[in-house]
């Protein structure tokens, strides 16, 4: 008898799940339609001598999420895949700084600035 107690549980559960299959379906469809939409969520950058410290931060998106960074509007390639970088610079001098963040689906969201570069001590 105690194996009968053991299996009639699983089968009231899996007999739950056959008469309402839709319920798992649209749980799980509606936390994935809530964690697609790629979001900036923060970036700035710190002009310290000769040198920015840049960063950026994002939620949701689709994988993989790719970001690419452009200084001047060159993409620098070694910046790309880091929400955490080190831009040397030219003292006295404007830099236009871009984050590009994007996900598989295509959709984009943007980071820019232009601080000047400072001289000096950080």
């Amino acid at each position: 008898m105690r194996k009968s107690y053991k299996m009639a549980l699983p089968v009231v559960l899996a007999a739950g799940l056959l008469a309402a299959p839709g319920v798992l379906a649209s749980s799980s469809a509606s936390a994935t339609t809530a964690t697609a939409s790629l979001t900036l969520t923060g970036g700035g950058c710190e002009p310290l001598a000769r040198r920015f410290l840049c960063e950026v931060s994002f939620s949701g998106g689709v994988a993989p999420v790719a970001v690419r960074w452009y200084v001047n509007g060159s993409n620098v390639a070694s910046l790309d895949g880091k929400t955490f970088v080190t831009i040397g610079c030219q003292p006295t001098f404007r830099y236009d700084i871009r984050a590009v963040i994007s996900d598989a689906t295509g959709a984009s969201v943007e980071f820019s600035t232009s601080p000047t570069c400072r001289s000096g001590n950080p």
